[in-house]
Protein backbone atom coordinates (compact mmCIF):
# COMPACT_ATOMS: atom_id res chain seq x y z
CA UNK A 1 0.00 0.00 0.00
CA UNK A 2 1.43 3.74 -0.42
CA UNK A 3 2.75 5.53 2.07
CA UNK A 4 -0.27 8.31 1.41
CA UNK A 5 -2.69 5.11 1.75
CA UNK A 6 -1.49 4.13 5.20
CA UNK A 7 -1.06 7.62 6.23
CA UNK A 8 -4.86 8.39 5.51
CA UNK A 9 -6.15 4.99 7.02
CA UNK A 10 -3.71 5.43 10.38
CA UNK A 11 -5.89 9.25 10.32
CA UNK A 12 -9.20 7.86 10.08
CA UNK A 13 -8.61 4.87 12.32
CA UNK A 14 -6.97 7.03 15.43
CA UNK A 15 -9.83 9.67 14.82
CA UNK A 16 -12.57 7.16 15.28
CA UNK A 17 -10.43 5.82 18.75
CA UNK A 18 -10.54 9.72 19.53
CA UNK A 19 -14.66 10.57 18.69
CA UNK A 20 -16.28 7.17 20.03
CA UNK A 21 -13.05 5.29 22.35
CA UNK A 22 -13.21 8.23 24.65
CA UNK A 23 -16.06 11.05 24.95
CA UNK A 24 -14.25 13.19 27.12
CA UNK A 25 -15.44 16.75 27.20
CA UNK A 26 -14.47 20.35 28.56
CA UNK A 27 -18.20 21.67 30.33
CA UNK A 28 -19.29 24.74 28.78
CA UNK A 29 -19.15 28.38 30.78
CA UNK A 30 -22.68 27.91 30.91
CA UNK A 31 -22.66 24.46 33.04
CA UNK A 32 -19.58 24.65 35.52
CA UNK A 33 -21.43 25.95 37.58
CA UNK A 34 -21.99 22.55 39.39
CA UNK A 35 -19.20 21.21 37.70
CA UNK A 36 -16.22 23.43 38.21
CA UNK A 37 -13.51 21.02 38.23
CA UNK A 38 -13.69 19.38 34.73
CA UNK A 39 -11.48 16.52 34.52
CA UNK A 40 -9.18 18.16 37.50
CA UNK A 41 -8.91 21.31 36.11
CA UNK A 42 -9.22 23.56 38.77
CA UNK A 43 -6.88 21.27 40.61
CA UNK A 44 -4.27 22.01 38.02
CA UNK A 45 -5.22 25.21 38.25
CA UNK A 46 -4.53 25.40 41.77
CA UNK A 47 -1.27 23.30 41.36
CA UNK A 48 0.18 26.55 38.33
CA UNK A 49 -0.79 29.01 40.88
CA UNK A 50 1.30 27.16 43.84
CA UNK A 51 3.87 26.97 41.50
CA UNK A 52 4.27 30.52 40.65
CA UNK A 53 4.12 30.76 44.29
CA UNK A 54 6.99 28.93 44.90
CA UNK A 55 9.42 30.03 41.92
CA UNK A 56 9.27 33.53 42.88
CA UNK A 57 9.64 32.70 46.68
CA UNK A 58 13.16 30.35 45.25
CA UNK A 59 13.80 33.46 42.91
CA UNK A 60 13.70 36.03 45.78
CA UNK A 61 15.84 33.64 47.95
CA UNK A 62 18.65 33.83 45.41
CA UNK A 63 18.82 37.28 45.29
CA UNK A 64 22.07 39.17 46.97
CA UNK A 65 22.08 39.69 50.98
CA UNK A 66 19.14 42.39 52.21
CA UNK A 67 21.25 43.76 54.81
CA UNK A 68 24.01 46.71 54.44
CA UNK A 69 27.39 45.62 54.74
CA UNK A 70 29.83 47.95 52.82
CA UNK A 71 30.67 49.94 56.13
CA UNK A 72 31.81 47.47 58.28
CA UNK A 73 33.81 47.13 61.69
CA UNK A 74 37.04 44.72 61.72
CA UNK A 75 39.52 43.04 64.00
CA UNK A 76 42.98 44.97 64.12
CA UNK A 77 45.33 42.98 65.54
CA UNK A 78 47.88 45.74 65.90
CA UNK A 79 45.55 47.61 68.01
CA UNK A 80 43.56 44.71 69.82
CA UNK A 81 40.29 46.34 68.75
CA UNK A 82 37.91 46.85 66.22
CA UNK A 83 38.04 49.81 64.03
CA UNK A 84 36.03 50.54 60.83
CA UNK A 85 37.27 49.12 57.75
CA UNK A 86 38.77 51.11 54.74
CA UNK A 87 38.03 49.00 52.15
CA UNK A 88 33.89 48.20 51.29
CA UNK A 89 32.45 44.89 52.08
CA UNK A 90 31.46 42.13 49.58
CA UNK A 91 27.57 42.50 47.97
CA UNK A 92 27.12 39.03 46.23
CA UNK A 93 28.28 37.10 49.61
CA UNK A 94 28.12 37.60 53.30
CA UNK A 95 30.43 39.38 55.40
CA UNK A 96 31.03 38.19 59.09
CA UNK A 97 31.92 41.98 59.94
CA UNK A 98 29.35 43.69 61.64
CA UNK A 99 28.28 47.86 61.08
CA UNK A 100 29.43 48.60 64.50
CA UNK A 101 28.27 49.81 67.86
CA UNK A 102 25.73 52.61 68.06
CA UNK A 103 25.32 52.48 63.90
CA UNK A 104 22.58 51.99 61.73
CA UNK A 105 22.97 50.71 58.12
CA UNK A 106 20.03 51.52 55.52
CA UNK A 107 19.60 49.51 52.26
CA UNK A 108 17.02 50.14 49.12
CA UNK A 109 17.29 47.51 46.42
CA UNK A 110 15.48 46.89 43.28
CA UNK A 111 15.67 43.69 41.55
CA UNK A 112 13.66 42.10 38.46
CA UNK A 113 13.19 38.42 36.60
CA UNK A 114 10.95 37.12 34.74
CA UNK A 115 9.93 32.72 35.16
CA UNK A 116 9.04 31.31 32.05
CA UNK A 117 8.91 27.56 31.71
CA UNK A 118 6.51 25.79 29.13
CA UNK A 119 5.88 21.62 30.32
CA UNK A 120 5.72 19.01 27.86
CA UNK A 121 2.29 17.24 27.92
CA UNK A 122 2.10 14.91 29.99
CA UNK A 123 -0.03 11.33 29.97
CA UNK A 124 -2.88 10.95 32.02
CA UNK A 125 -5.02 7.99 33.24
CA UNK A 126 -8.88 8.84 33.36
CA UNK A 127 -10.74 6.20 35.31
CA UNK A 128 -13.86 5.66 37.08
CA UNK A 129 -15.10 3.97 40.08
CA UNK A 130 -14.52 1.76 40.76
CA UNK A 131 -11.29 1.79 39.20
CA UNK A 132 -12.59 1.67 35.97
CA UNK A 133 -9.93 2.55 33.29
CA UNK A 134 -11.69 4.80 30.50
CA UNK A 135 -8.34 6.05 28.32
CA UNK A 136 -5.67 8.89 28.20
CA UNK A 137 -5.31 11.62 27.25
CA UNK A 138 -2.55 14.41 27.25
CA UNK A 139 -2.46 17.58 29.56
CA UNK A 140 0.49 20.41 29.80
CA UNK A 141 1.24 23.83 30.99
CA UNK A 142 2.32 27.00 30.13
CA UNK A 143 3.52 29.51 33.04
CA UNK A 144 5.30 32.75 32.72
CA UNK A 145 5.62 35.33 35.87
CA UNK A 146 7.42 38.74 35.80
CA UNK A 147 8.78 40.27 39.38
CA UNK A 148 9.75 43.19 39.96
CA UNK A 149 10.91 43.58 43.65
CA UNK A 150 11.59 46.61 46.34
CA UNK A 151 13.50 45.21 49.56
CA UNK A 152 13.76 47.75 52.49
CA UNK A 153 16.00 46.76 54.85
CA UNK A 154 17.79 48.34 58.01
CA UNK A 155 20.69 46.72 60.15
CA UNK A 156 21.64 48.07 63.59
CA UNK A 157 24.96 47.09 65.83
CA UNK A 158 24.46 46.73 68.98
CA UNK A 159 28.17 45.73 69.72
CA UNK A 160 31.17 45.35 67.70
CA UNK A 161 30.21 41.43 67.64
CA UNK A 162 26.29 41.71 67.48
CA UNK A 163 23.89 43.46 64.89
CA UNK A 164 20.42 43.09 64.35
CA UNK A 165 18.83 43.50 60.54
CA UNK A 166 15.58 43.60 59.61
CA UNK A 167 14.33 43.06 55.65
CA UNK A 168 10.52 44.30 54.02
CA UNK A 169 10.37 42.89 50.44
CA UNK A 170 7.61 44.67 48.57
CA UNK A 171 6.76 42.55 45.33
CA UNK A 172 4.77 43.38 42.07
CA UNK A 173 4.17 39.84 39.83
CA UNK A 174 2.32 40.09 36.30
CA UNK A 175 1.45 35.91 36.41
CA UNK A 176 -0.32 34.40 33.31
CA UNK A 177 -0.75 30.44 33.17
CA UNK A 178 -2.21 28.32 30.04
CA UNK A 179 -3.17 24.53 29.98
CA UNK A 180 -2.37 22.56 27.02
CA UNK A 181 -4.17 19.49 26.75
CA UNK A 182 -4.99 16.81 24.06
CA UNK A 183 -8.20 17.42 21.89
CA UNK A 184 -10.19 16.52 18.74
CA UNK A 185 -11.13 19.96 18.18
CA UNK A 186 -7.45 22.49 17.36
CA UNK A 187 -10.15 25.58 16.87
CA UNK A 188 -13.50 26.99 18.10
CA UNK A 189 -14.69 28.48 21.86
CA UNK A 190 -11.53 27.28 24.70
CA UNK A 191 -14.53 25.63 26.83
CA UNK A 192 -16.07 24.07 23.83
CA UNK A 193 -12.93 22.44 22.87
CA UNK A 194 -13.44 18.27 24.20
CA UNK A 195 -10.46 17.51 26.46
CA UNK A 196 -9.67 14.51 23.98
CA UNK A 197 -7.56 10.97 24.22
CA UNK A 198 -7.62 7.26 23.30
CA UNK A 199 -8.98 4.25 24.97
CA UNK A 200 -7.05 2.29 27.48
CA UNK A 201 -5.28 -1.07 25.41
CA UNK A 202 -5.40 -4.40 26.75
CA UNK A 203 -3.37 -7.17 27.00
CA UNK A 204 -3.62 -10.73 25.88
CA UNK A 205 -4.83 -11.35 29.94
CA UNK A 206 -7.70 -8.35 29.81
CA UNK A 207 -5.75 -6.00 31.65
CA UNK A 208 -4.65 -2.28 30.78
CA UNK A 209 -1.51 -2.20 29.06
CA UNK A 210 -1.01 1.78 29.99
CA UNK A 211 2.15 1.29 28.03
CA UNK A 212 0.64 0.50 24.85
CA UNK A 213 -2.38 3.22 25.41
CA UNK A 214 0.74 5.73 25.84
CA UNK A 215 1.65 4.73 22.70
CA UNK A 216 -1.51 5.10 20.85
CA UNK A 217 -1.95 8.51 22.48
CA UNK A 218 1.10 10.02 21.21
CA UNK A 219 0.50 7.77 17.90
CA UNK A 220 -2.84 9.80 17.28
CA UNK A 221 -0.99 13.03 17.85
CA UNK A 222 1.32 12.58 15.48
CA UNK A 223 -1.13 11.67 13.01
CA UNK A 224 -3.13 14.40 13.68
CA UNK A 225 -6.26 12.94 14.98
CA UNK A 226 -5.41 14.51 17.81
CA UNK A 227 -4.50 17.74 18.54
CA UNK A 228 -2.58 19.95 21.23
CA UNK A 229 -4.66 23.40 22.47
CA UNK A 230 -2.51 25.87 24.22
CA UNK A 231 -5.74 27.79 26.25
CA UNK A 232 -5.44 30.60 29.26
CA UNK A 233 -6.85 28.83 32.95
CA UNK A 234 -9.34 31.41 33.02
CA UNK A 235 -10.46 30.96 29.41
CA UNK A 236 -11.24 27.35 30.18
CA UNK A 237 -13.48 28.44 33.03
CA UNK A 238 -10.91 27.87 36.06
CA UNK A 239 -10.24 30.07 38.34
CA UNK A 240 -6.59 31.14 38.11
CA UNK A 241 -5.57 34.78 39.78
CA UNK A 242 -3.75 36.29 36.34
CA UNK A 243 -2.37 39.61 35.95
CA UNK A 244 -0.42 42.26 37.61
CA UNK A 245 -0.39 42.25 41.60
CA UNK A 246 1.59 44.33 44.29
CA UNK A 247 1.93 42.68 47.85
CA UNK A 248 4.27 42.18 50.60
CA UNK A 249 6.60 39.09 50.33
CA UNK A 250 8.37 37.18 53.33
CA UNK A 251 9.26 39.90 56.45
CA UNK A 252 12.91 38.89 57.76
CA UNK A 253 14.76 39.72 61.05
CA UNK A 254 18.05 38.68 61.93
CA UNK A 255 20.76 38.35 63.99
CA UNK A 256 24.75 38.29 63.32
CA UNK A 257 27.31 37.53 66.07
CA UNK A 258 31.27 37.49 65.39
CA UNK A 259 32.06 34.07 66.98
CA UNK A 260 35.67 34.24 66.12
CA UNK A 261 38.11 37.09 64.41
CA UNK A 262 41.77 37.28 63.94
CA UNK A 263 44.23 38.95 60.98
CA UNK A 264 43.09 35.54 58.64
CA UNK A 265 40.21 34.08 59.85
CA UNK A 266 36.44 35.73 60.79
CA UNK A 267 33.85 33.32 61.87
CA UNK A 268 30.22 34.50 62.08
CA UNK A 269 26.76 32.75 63.09
CA UNK A 270 23.82 34.76 61.33
CA UNK A 271 20.22 33.26 61.65
CA UNK A 272 17.48 34.84 60.08
CA UNK A 273 13.32 34.31 60.35
CA UNK A 274 11.04 34.88 57.69
CA UNK A 275 7.63 35.77 58.64
CA UNK A 276 4.82 34.00 56.18
CA UNK A 277 3.74 36.70 53.63
CA UNK A 278 0.05 38.22 53.91
CA UNK A 279 -0.03 38.20 50.11
CA UNK A 280 0.52 34.91 48.59
CA UNK A 281 -2.72 35.56 46.58
CA UNK A 282 -1.06 37.80 45.08
CA UNK A 283 2.10 35.64 44.32
CA UNK A 284 4.38 38.10 46.60
CA UNK A 285 5.54 34.83 49.15
CA UNK A 286 4.76 32.13 50.72
CA UNK A 287 2.87 31.79 53.55
CA UNK A 288 4.57 29.62 55.37
CA UNK A 289 7.24 30.91 57.95
CA UNK A 290 10.83 29.76 58.02
CA UNK A 291 14.13 30.10 60.03
CA UNK A 292 17.10 29.81 58.22
CA UNK A 293 20.42 29.45 60.47
CA UNK A 294 23.66 30.09 58.61
CA UNK A 295 27.66 30.27 59.29
CA UNK A 296 29.26 32.98 57.62
CA UNK A 297 33.42 32.98 57.06
CA UNK A 298 36.13 35.38 55.42
CA UNK A 299 39.47 34.41 54.84
CA UNK A 300 42.02 37.26 54.03
CA UNK A 301 44.03 35.72 50.69
CA UNK A 302 45.99 39.44 50.26
CA UNK A 303 45.35 43.01 51.68
CA UNK A 304 42.74 43.45 49.26
CA UNK A 305 41.26 39.98 48.54
CA UNK A 306 38.50 37.92 50.83
CA UNK A 307 37.52 34.28 50.30
CA UNK A 308 33.67 34.42 51.71
CA UNK A 309 32.07 31.60 52.66
CA UNK A 310 28.35 31.04 54.00
CA UNK A 311 26.75 27.74 54.47
CA UNK A 312 23.19 26.99 56.18
CA UNK A 313 19.90 25.11 55.87
CA UNK A 314 16.52 27.08 55.20
CA UNK A 315 13.73 25.39 57.35
CA UNK A 316 10.21 25.76 55.85
CA UNK A 317 7.69 25.45 58.34
CA UNK A 318 5.21 24.18 55.88
CA UNK A 319 6.46 23.31 52.66
CA UNK A 320 8.88 21.13 51.26
CA UNK A 321 9.67 22.68 48.18
CA UNK A 322 11.26 25.86 49.97
CA UNK A 323 13.37 23.80 52.51
CA UNK A 324 16.91 23.80 51.05
CA UNK A 325 20.82 23.53 51.69
CA UNK A 326 22.30 26.86 50.94
CA UNK A 327 25.81 28.10 50.35
CA UNK A 328 27.70 30.67 48.38
CA UNK A 329 31.32 30.45 47.55
CA UNK A 330 33.80 33.14 45.91
CA UNK A 331 35.94 35.69 46.16
CA UNK A 332 36.13 39.87 47.03
CA UNK A 333 38.86 42.11 45.64
CA UNK A 334 39.10 45.72 47.14
CA UNK A 335 39.85 48.52 44.42
CA UNK A 336 39.73 51.72 45.95
CA UNK A 337 36.75 53.05 46.02
CA UNK A 338 35.02 50.13 44.62
CA UNK A 339 34.98 45.92 45.57
CA UNK A 340 34.14 43.57 42.79
CA UNK A 341 32.76 40.02 43.63
CA UNK A 342 32.59 36.80 41.24
CA UNK A 343 31.45 33.57 42.37
CA UNK A 344 28.81 30.32 42.66
CA UNK A 345 25.64 29.83 44.76
CA UNK A 346 23.38 27.18 44.93
CA UNK A 347 20.41 25.43 46.72
CA UNK A 348 19.56 21.92 47.00
CA UNK A 349 15.82 21.75 47.88
CA UNK A 350 14.39 18.52 49.37
CA UNK A 351 12.08 18.35 46.47
CA UNK A 352 11.00 20.12 43.44
CA UNK A 353 7.91 21.55 42.92
CA UNK A 354 5.07 19.94 41.61
CA UNK A 355 3.55 22.00 38.05
CA UNK A 356 0.78 19.00 37.94
CA UNK A 357 -0.80 17.49 40.45
CA UNK A 358 -0.68 13.94 40.75
CA UNK A 359 -4.22 12.14 40.59
CA UNK A 360 -7.46 14.99 40.46
CA UNK A 361 -11.28 14.05 41.17
CA UNK A 362 -13.94 15.49 38.77
CA UNK A 363 -17.79 14.30 38.19
CA UNK A 364 -18.61 14.50 34.43
CA UNK A 365 -21.41 15.56 32.33
CA UNK A 366 -23.72 13.40 33.36
CA UNK A 367 -22.94 13.55 37.33
CA UNK A 368 -20.62 10.48 37.50
CA UNK A 369 -17.30 10.76 39.44
CA UNK A 370 -13.93 10.06 38.39
CA UNK A 371 -10.29 10.82 38.67
CA UNK A 372 -7.42 11.64 36.30
CA UNK A 373 -3.44 10.37 37.12
CA UNK A 374 -0.51 11.74 35.90
CA UNK A 375 1.20 8.52 34.18
CA UNK A 376 4.34 10.78 33.58
CA UNK A 377 7.20 13.08 35.85
CA UNK A 378 5.58 15.95 37.37
CA UNK A 379 7.71 17.58 39.36
CA UNK A 380 10.32 20.06 38.47
CA UNK A 381 14.52 19.55 39.49
CA UNK A 382 15.71 20.61 42.98
CA UNK A 383 19.25 21.97 42.65
CA UNK A 384 20.11 25.06 41.78
CA UNK A 385 23.55 26.36 40.48
CA UNK A 386 24.70 30.07 40.33
CA UNK A 387 27.30 32.35 38.80
CA UNK A 388 27.10 35.52 40.93
CA UNK A 389 28.72 38.62 40.39
CA UNK A 390 28.79 42.23 41.17
CA UNK A 391 30.53 45.70 41.67
CA UNK A 392 29.91 48.50 44.38
CA UNK A 393 31.02 51.55 44.20
CA UNK A 394 31.92 54.13 47.34
CA UNK A 395 29.45 57.17 46.13
CA UNK A 396 30.57 59.11 49.41
CA UNK A 397 32.51 58.87 52.87
CA UNK A 398 28.52 57.20 53.96
CA UNK A 399 26.85 56.01 51.21
CA UNK A 400 27.65 53.39 48.13
CA UNK A 401 25.76 52.10 44.76
CA UNK A 402 25.85 48.33 43.78
CA UNK A 403 24.92 46.23 41.22
CA UNK A 404 25.06 42.80 41.08
CA UNK A 405 23.67 39.60 38.30
CA UNK A 406 22.87 35.69 39.17
CA UNK A 407 22.92 33.61 36.18
CA UNK A 408 21.97 29.54 36.77
CA UNK A 409 23.99 27.74 35.37
CA UNK A 410 21.70 24.42 35.85
CA UNK A 411 18.65 24.15 34.34
CA UNK A 412 16.28 23.11 36.83
CA UNK A 413 13.44 24.58 38.47
CA UNK A 414 11.10 27.30 37.49
CA UNK A 415 14.20 29.70 36.96
CA UNK A 416 14.68 32.67 35.71
CA UNK A 417 17.53 33.38 32.55
CA UNK A 418 19.12 36.10 34.65
CA UNK A 419 18.22 38.35 38.15
CA UNK A 420 19.48 41.39 38.15
CA UNK A 421 19.70 43.82 41.72
CA UNK A 422 20.33 47.24 41.73
CA UNK A 423 20.67 49.01 45.56
CA UNK A 424 21.96 52.27 47.60
CA UNK A 425 23.27 51.64 50.89
CA UNK A 426 23.32 54.81 53.80
CA UNK A 427 25.82 54.11 56.77
CA UNK A 428 24.42 56.73 59.75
Amino acid sequence: MPNRCRGYWLVVSMAALVLFGLPLSVVPRANAAGNSNQFGGQDRAAAAAQMIVLGVQQGISSLPPTSGQSFAYQFDPASDTYVRSEQLGPTSFRSPQTVGPGKFSFRLATSYFELADTKAPIPYLVSSPPGTALGVGALGLQADAKVALVNLSANYGFTNRVEVTMNLPVVVVDASAKQIFSTSQPTGPPQQAPFSGTPIVTDSTGKPDLAASVGLLNQAIQAGALHLRKESLSALGFSFNDGTHVGVGRISLGVKGVLYADKIVQLAAAPEFYFPSPNQGEFAGSDSAAILPRLVAAFRLADAVRLHIDAGYDYDFDKDELRRFVWNLGPSLALGRATVDAGVGGSKFNTGIKWTPTTAPFVDNSGNPGSIRALGDNRLGSNFIDALGAVKVRLGTKSVLSGAVNVPLNNEGFRAAAVGTLAVELHL
